[in-house]
């Protein structure tokens, strides 16, 4: 490019084509040319009737290093394509081949018709290869650096996504491993993992865990549970109880939870202070709110 197009391109490459061909063609060569690790900007040219088409590829070119135009009849039958078109090829004649075209179920005698440079112009058809081969030899001639860095048949496998399901089985696997380390009901991170005696004599022991959102087991039971817990305790399940302190000079009043349940049990009771009855209750509230994480309850 020239002038003020001389810019520092942001992709590798566009593709430009007709929405009619965005399925078939466009989008898994786009989604595979992404596999390869190419940066790829083509969802904004889909072309539909009135379409400006050289303002889109201009625009396009501006922010990358090649373009890559499917001629399809869809494509050629898009308003003011071909007077359009004329223009750009000059230009890419001019700019040394920075236009890569594909064609799709269309003949050399069709292109011909509307562009004779076009139909000069090397290109690769998808009638003699699937967008998958199409985007090796895309690769090939846009970033050949990554291109050398694997054998063909790696790139054959990440093409076919049979790189891709390797992948997320390794992720599988690697989460299933990992899960004992996270929280069973919000996937908090393990903090504490300590072997621990289980009686007072020290005779059996066994580990204990602890999570970042408060959720503890010892030997695999519950000592204190989870606020996303389905059964941790409601505040109903516990019993308040208010009480004056009279040699107390400023917090005379203590409200106290004592739990009703085996799971308000293992969360703990706890208490609270206040100057007033009403303050000391609603303290009471605000540790629940801390302690079940619903600053709403």
């Amino acid at each position: 490019m020239n002038g003020s197009q001389q810019l520092r391109p942001e992709f590798d490459l566009f593709i430009c084509h007709a929405s009619e061909d965005k399925t078939h063609v466009a989008r898994p060569l786009a989604v595979t040319l992404k596999e390869f690790g190419l940066s790829v900007w083509y969802d904004e040219f889909s072309l539909k009737v009135g379409d400006s088409l050289s303002e889109s590829i201009d625009a396009g070119l501006a922010r990358s290093k090649y373009g890559v135009v499917i001629i399809s009849p869809d494509f050629i039958n898009k308003k003011w394509a071909k007077r359009e078109l004329r223009g750009l090829v000059s230009r890419d004649v001019e700019d040394g081949g920075v236009i890569l075209p594909v064609w799709h179920d269309i003949s050399r005698q069709e292109v011909l018709k509307f562009s004779p440079t076009l139909a000069d112009t090397v290109a690769l058809d998808t009638s003699l290869h699937d967008p998958e081969e199409i985007a090796i030899k895309l690769l090939k001639q846009v970033r050949p650096d990554i291109y050398k860095q694997h054998p063909h048949s790696e790139l054959e496998r990440i093409a076919s996504g049979e790189a891709l399901n390797d992948l997320r089985d390794e992720i599988d696997r690697l989460k299933s491993e990992l899960s004992e380390y996270r929280c069973p009901y919000c996937d908090s991170p393990n903090s504490v993992r300590i072997d621990a005696p289980a009686d007072p004599e020290e005779k059996h022991w066994d580990i204990r865990e602890v999570y970042e959102c408060g959720y503890t087991a010892f030997g695999g039971e519950i000592e204190s549970p989870c606020p996303s817990d389905p059964k941790f305790p409601k505040l109903d399940e516990y019993r308040l109880e208010t009480s004056e302190n009279p040699d107390e000079p400023y917090l005379k009043w203590s409200c106290s939870a004592i739990p009703k349940t085996e799971m308000a049990r293992r969360l703990r009771s706890f208490v609270e202070s206040g100057e007033t009855e009403e303050e000391a209750r609603a303290k009471i509230f605000e540790k629940y709110a801390r302690l079940s994480k619903r600053w709403d309850a």
